[in-house]
């Protein structure tokens, strides 16, 4: 077992998850990892789903849906004050609807072996992808440039790395849903952490038809977000 896979915990959020989550925790398993998958307030019709992920993952369930920040930061401060992972060194989030495969997982956490910083598992969209999520990620990259000061290549990826020494950090960021993701990423230019970016695989199922995103709704979300920072960025000047 490599040093990246016995020092890393991996962190799924799971909101009505499809068997692909168990098909991913089956094999992160099977590749010596420790997992915590969140049930996102799934409800009863995914009793058996999370009952056999719990056969190769701890998983933490509560009955009301909070959104992938709020689930993400819940699973960040159980690992963080958890005596079964005082030994472990990071943490990487990795999406449940099977964007992101095993071995993107596993070059994300050998790439966090060499930082303390953030490292982003980035896509390229190249080939098959759908036209919404190929432009709502190019209009966020550049939004988040002219806010930040920071261009990255890929800003809504949910597989990401980070120490867990910074878990207070990353678990005090405002954010209850999607937005939450793009606070981090403010958060750690705000802090000069280093950002690393690894390129991985592009994948969506069925035409991404298995996210949560709701494309006006989150979208929303994520732009009052980036111009609220911006708003305060020139006022500071």
């Amino acid at each position: 077992m490599s040093n990246a896979v016995s020092s890393t915990v991996i962190l799924i959020p799971a909101y009505k998850p499809t068997d692909a989550l168990l098909t991913l925790l089956k094999t992160l398993h099977g590749m010596g990892f420790s997992v915590v998958c969140i049930d996102d307030g799934s409800g009863p019709a995914f009793d058996r789903i999370f009952e056999q992920a719990a056969q190769t993952a701890d998983v933490l369930r509560y009955p009301l849906n909070k959104g992938k920040g709020g689930a993400l930061k819940l699973g960040i401060r159980h690992i963080a004050e958890s005596e079964a992972y005082r030994s472990f060194r990071a943490i990487v989030t990795a999406d449940a609807d099977g964007q992101h495969t095993p071995k993107d997982i596993l070059r994300v956490a050998e790439t966090m072996e060499k930082t303390d910083g953030l490292v982003l598992g980035v896509r390229r969209f190249t080939g098959k992808v759908p036209l919404r999520s190929r432009f709502g990620n190019s209009l966020t990259v550049g939004v988040f440039a002219l806010a930040s000061g920071k261009r990255l290549s890929d800003t809504q990826t949910g597989l990401r790395a980070f120490s867990i020494e910074k878990a207070p950090l990353y678990a005090s960021i405002g954010g209850e849903r999607y937005e939450y993701e793009m606070n981090v990423l403010f958060a750690a230019v705000e802090n000069r952490i280093p950002i690393t970016e690894v390129d991985i695989e592009t994948v969506y199922e069925n035409d991404n038809k298995g996210s949560h995103f709701h494309a006006i709704r989150d979208s929303f979300r994520i732009y009052r977000c980036i111009f609220s920072k911006k708003s305060r960025k020139d006022n500071a000047r």
